[in-house]
């Protein structure tokens, strides 16, 4: 999207759309195997995490301590939840 300058440039435009469609259909797909909690929890830390990543790699953004701690504090969340769900009866 930062690329798209607002979804003025057709070409990254299109491409962010691209992404939205993929994303919601293998977000569906996971839904299949997943229960709906941890499948959102997953979703949003890990796109969360990625953003980050490409931010810092492609528009040279840079991370702050608070924001590096943020991200780990994710992390740890979504295995946390991914533990909890053997215990699940």
């Amino acid at each position: 999207m930062k690329a798209s300058d607002g979804f003025t440039l057709l070409g990254p435009t299109v491409l962010a759309v691209i992404g939205y469609v993929f994303s919601l259909i293998f977000f569906g797909r996971c839904m299949r195997i997943l229960p709906m909690g941890f499948a959102y929890a997953l979703w949003v830390g890990l796109g969360m995490i990625t953003s980050s990543v490409i931010g810092v790699v492609i528009f040279k953004e840079t991370l702050s301590v608070s924001i590096v701690i943020g991200l780990t504090v994710i992390a740890a969340g979504i295995l946390v939840l991914n533990s909890a769900q053997g215990e699940s009866v």
